[in-house]
């Protein structure tokens, strides 16, 4: 980088150096005299690079090419000083907080639609198991049992049928990351519909209790990928002011996929037996593969600009880019430049991001997906038909249907909410209301053992509490900062973690709450939930910073990410390292 004499000495006492000196925390003292020979500066500390040419750039002295890792620092260095919106006449790039204001296209909408039919199957394939459960083992309706050929599993046979979709879906999650980053996020999505296509298939014909568990276990694996996958994605190609609303469609996709694989189990896919109605699931497989199909277009849809530029592919990026906005998109097509122009530079190491850098975000991310499994909805959900039915509910076996309903609704209100009130204020509000909820069914079921005052409208007052609550925040929200706090290099390792973690944890719950339930009974159950979903709220006031209407790079500043979270310690290393350099 090389430094006129005016240079050295705006670096050291122009205004722009001493805001960017203040904004990291530390005063910065440099000396040069005006008359003094032009001096090549080593780059070999980034950082250092990073706030001097800040200064000279800011002076409207820097003086450097293109494509080298100076002009990349020099640029980066000026998007992250202030956050003023003026046009710089060296790089002309305006604050990344201007992007949100871009029109998305109508291919953007599209490419989500398609997109979430990847958590649309996530919801079909989890909740398959609700409606075919009494089919596969063969339950009877009064004293008439289900068509022989559906009747293929034994009780205990179909508990590891359930429980084993999330052994798959962990491995799939890595599985995802490492295509995501290879082949792309499009790709690996539509490649993720291949394993989803022969499972449903093979399940629609098979009758072998060992090759449908197999089967079982393929499906989990392709929807492991989609959910490592599917948040990155919308993430990077959603502008700041839809991120959050087209973030919560995920949570809405799957439980539409719910919602849908309980409502043709029950009222669609049937077979008649001796006037009695049963789940043919065979009928219902059929319907996964069909949605499988629809995903498998995502080929078709464009790639995330940011994942081209991060490749070096600048040009595919901002085609990518032009397809997915309407209006000027010149502001973020400088940023996807400066991103290849990164990664052309990073050879050395010094400027890409690594897992390493990222450590509070990783820790984000684990945690609320871990908060996601562990906050009761799957006790919820169980637990749904026997509290309405103490309610008074004529129909209590049609309470579970209602409970998602109001999840639709509620998880529709929350693509508003979360671009009003924040992702942290959402997720406070869930942490609590579903504290509070998990509380009144403990005192309801623990009142009621002990013949107490315990009266049924409590119950289903606490129930409808916990559903607004997950809804509106623990529902969607995770998903939502999942695709935000990560730059795009490290994105598919620290997705596939954190829902390898939410995987394993659903594992854990699926297998061990009916064995709590016998331990503790459902008050003490329910007690353990209300402590997590305290612990849920705790953990967000401390950790989750408010991600609303922020770009990425601003959210990764945010999160301490890489050279940002060094900053006090930069501005230290360029007042002993520019006393050396330019004295």
């Amino acid at each position: 980088t090389t430094l006129s004499p005016v240079a050295c000495v705006a670096a050291a006492t122009s205004t722009g150096a001493a805001r960017s000196s203040a904004r990291l925390g530390k005063t910065t003292s440099m000396s040069a005299s005006a008359d003094a020979p032009a001096m090549t500066v080593a780059t070999d500390a980034s950082d250092l690079a990073r706030l001097a040419v800040a200064a000279a750039v800011e002076a409207g002295e820097f003086v450097s090419s293109p494509g080298t890792s100076a002009y990349s620092a020099g640029r980066r260095a000026l998007l992250d000083s202030s956050g003023s919106t003026r046009d710089t006449e060296s790089f002309n790039v305006q604050s990344p907080s201007s992007d949100g204001k871009r029109a998305a296209s109508r291919q953007l909408f599209l490419a989500v639609f398609v997109c979430c039919f990847s958590p649309l199957l996530f919801g079909f394939s989890l909740c398959f198991t609700s409606p075919a459960q009494g089919s596969m083992e063969g339950k009877a309706k009064g004293s008439v049992a289900p068509p022989s050929d559906l009747t293929v599993f034994t009780p205990t046979q179909f508990t590891y049928y359930a429980a084993l979709f999330n052994i798959g879906a962990v491995a799939g999650a890595f599985a995802g990351s490492s295509m995501m980053n290879r082949i792309g996020r499009r790709r690996a999505l539509a490649l993720s519909a291949c394993p989803h296509v022969i499972a449903w298939l093979g399940t629609s014909l098979s009758s072998d209790a060992l090759l449908l568990t197999s089967l079982r276990i393929l499906t989990g694996f392709s929807v492991g990928m989609g959910t490592a996958v599917t948040p990155c994605y919308i993430g990077e190609v959603a502008p700041p002011s839809l991120r959050g609303p087209l973030g919560a469609v995920n949570q809405l996709s799957l439980t539409s996929g719910i919602f849908l694989v309980n409502l043709a189990g029950s009222y669609g896919t049937v077979a008649e037996s001796q006037g009695h109605s049963f789940c043919d699931w065979r009928a219902l497989a059929a319907v996964g593969a069909a949605l499988a199909a629809v995903l498998s277009t995502m080929v078709c849809m464009p790639e995330s600009p940011r994942w081209l530029a991060q490749r070096g592919q600048v040009q595919a990026a901002k085609l990518a880019l032009r397809r997915l906005r309407q209006g000027d998109t010149a502001a973020e097509e400088a940023e996807l430049e400066l991103a290849g122009e990164e990664q052309g530079s990073s050879s050395g190491g010094s400027l890409g991001y690594k897992l390493s850098d990222c450590k509070r975000s990783l820790v984000v991310a684990v945690g609320l997906l871990f908060f996601l499994q562990f906050s009761g909805i799957n006790a919820i959900m169980m637990y749904a038909t026997d509290i309405c039915a103490q309610a008074g509910m004529e129909n209590a076996e049609f309470s579970t249907v209602l409970v998602m309903i109001a999840q639709l609704v509620f998880g529709v209100l929350s693509c508003a909410l979360v671009e009003t009130f924040g992702r942290r204020c959402l997720l406070q509000f869930s942490g609590l209301t579903m504290c509070l909820s998990h509380l009144g069914l403990s005192y309801y079921y623990w009142a009621h053992a002990a013949a107490w005052w315990a009266p049924p409208p409590l119950a289903l007052f606490s129930l409808s509490l916990y559903v607004i609550g997950f809804s509106v925040g623990m529902g969607p929200v995770p998903w939502i900062i999942l695709g935000e706090i990560f730059p795009v290099e490290v994105a598919g390792q620290a997705s596939a973690i954190a829902t390898a973690v939410g995987w394993a944890s659903s594992f854990v719950v699926c297998v061990g709450f009916r064995d709590l339930q016998l331990t503790v009974g459902a008050g003490g159950a329910f007690m353990f939930f209300a402590l997590l979903c305290f612990g849920c709220y705790l953990f967000v006031t401390a950790l989750v910073p408010e991600t609303k209407g922020k770009s990425l790079d601003e959210i990764l500043r945010l999160m301490r990410c890489g050279s940002a979270r060094e900053a006090p310690a930069v501005a230290g290393k360029l007042g002993g390292a520019a006393e050396r350099v330019f004295v």
